[in-house]
């Protein structure tokens, strides 16, 4: 498999550089949101203070009052245009604002007593989103002289300046900030996650290549945390994987070999065969007493040999999948089952299609149906039924839910034993009756899990065992 190199671009590196300097940066504008109000606030109660200090100065000895021209332009350094104090018994002017001979100007009022932050954050991006040069004429109390108010007027524009210059230093120091974060982030991740995830997709796309290799297989670190816990269980997961692979390789060996031999074994039983039906037709006593108990041995035999090669060649990639009339594939599986005494009930609905390969599925039904049948019936060495009364019953049923399919099959038998359940589904391991070959129930779950579902024993006591057969996605439309 080609391993592909991410671009740089759509690095997981660089991704997650450029998504730390976003973040960092937004948080700074959401702090820029409320710090904006904020300056805005403190701008004008400073300015309030300098005019409250500046009033006091003036009203100082005649000889140590400051000149009129002094007072211009300290209050002009701080951009005041105009200064009120009101006292509680006088109200009086230090600074009148200079009047624009061509009409006054429009004059925004600000009670600095509003505390409401909202009313503080909109007030100061209006003034940030403002146009022209209006009058604001911001009220407040002194800090040290809180019976005292004290009015100022300003320009706008020059609180405008000065939010501003502010935003600028924010957000050049937010610039600063995002990347010097972004980068001692950048380069802790990068060491502590990327780098080790990294290494091992780095691992994976080897191992992915050549999987039998055991010098593919991921050494661990020391580490503790998540990624060491990946490190761990990846490198075990590669070492179950190469085992397995090496398991399979060596049965895939046996496979075709045992393969080969069942099918010449399978042709040599059948010249067998045929010479033990002249056995058994031979005027000798004693050849005809043996024939039976030859021909069983021989019938067994070929059927292991057909089960073993049923079983090998099983594989969901050559399924022929066509829609498939249920219970006339039941009825045939019947017919090609019936013993005597063994009364046989198809309760499929009529008309129910599904999806399958019509070949596997007769096999999985048919494999089943014959244990049901074996376990109800009583044969003697002979193959000879003890009678024609009824002895049992088998019943296949099935049920539809938006287009799953569940096939039951139910017999009056006497159960599976409780010793053989964990097995029951193991190849060679799951027969029950001498001589058998264990391989029935295993190809016809092997069959089911083929088409994408799977066979459970759905209940198994003293009225007889039922097995459930769900099939997804099987209905036919």
């Amino acid at each position: 498999m080609t391993r592909t190199t991410p671009n740089a671009k759509r690095s997981l590196s660089t991704k997650l550089l450029f998504l730390t300097v976003v973040f960092v940066f937004v948080a700074e504008l959401v702090v820029l949101v409320p710090s904006i109000a904020n300056q805005r606030f403190e701008w004008f109660t400073m300015r309030v203070e300098e005019a409250y200090l500046v009033s006091l100065a003036l009203e100082g000895p005649r000889d140590e009052v400051l000149d009129d021209e002094v007072v211009r332009q300290l209050f002009s350094t701080a951009n005041i245009l105009g200064v009120t104090i009101d006292t509680e018994d006088m109200r009086m002017l230090i600074l009148a604002p200079e009047i624009n001979p061509h009409g006054a100007p429009d004059v925004h009022r600000v009670d600095l007593e509003d505390n409401h932050m909202l009313s503080r954050i909109a007030q100061a991006w209006g003034t940030m989103f403002s146009r022209g040069d209006h009058l604001i004429q911001a009220s407040g109390a002194p800090k040290f002289s809180p019976d005292q108010q004290v009015d100022i007027i300003v320009s706008q524009k020059a609180l405008r300046d000065d939010l501003y210059a502010y935003a600028l230093n924010i957000l050049v120091l937010s610039l600063v900030i995002s990347t010097v974060t972004a980068g001692l982030m950048y380069w802790a991740l990068n060491r502590i996650i990327v780098r080790p995830v990294k290494r091992l997709t780095a691992n994976i796309a080897a191992f992915d290549a050549d999987p039998e290799n055991v010098g593919g297989i991921l050494m661990p670190t020391e580490r503790n945390d998540e990624i060491g816990v990946a490190e761990k269980s990846l490198a075990a997961m590669e070492r179950s994987v190469l085992d397995l692979l090496n398991e399979r390789r060596r049965l895939a060996a046996l496979g075709a070999g045992i393969s080969k031999i069942s099918h010449d074994l399978r042709n040599i039983l059948a010249s067998a065969q045929l010479m033990s039906d002249r056995l058994a037709r031979s005027d000798d006593p004693s050849v005809r007493k043996l024939s039976p108990r030859l021909i069983s041995a021989l019938d067994r035999a070929i059927n292991l040999s057909r089960d073993t090669l049923t079983f090998g060649r099983m594989d969901a990639r050559f399924l022929d999948k066509a829609p498939v009339d249920l219970r006339a594939l039941v009825d045939e599986v019947f017919d090609d089952t019936a013993a005597m005494g063994v009364v046989a009930t198809n309760a499929i609905p009529e008309g129910l299609t599904i999806i399958a390969d019509r070949t596997q599925l007769y096999r999985s039904l048919f494999n089943l149906v014959r244990n049901a049948v074996d376990a109800l019936t009583d044969v003697t060495a002979g193959g000879e039924s003890k009678g024609d009364k009824k002895i049992g019953e088998i019943t296949i049923t099935a049920t539809t839910q938006n287009k799953d399919v569940a096939i039951h099959i139910r017999d009056t038998g006497p159960g599976i034993p409780e010793h053989a359940m964990p097995e029951l589904f193991e190849p060679f391991k799951g027969s029950q009756k001498p001589g058998g070959s264990g391989l029935g129930i295993a190809i016809s779950a092997e069959i089911v899990r083929a088409h994408g579902g799977a066979l459970t024993l759905h209940k198994s006591d003293a009225s007889g065992a039922e097995f459930l057969i769900n099939l997804p996605k099987a209905l036919s439309e």
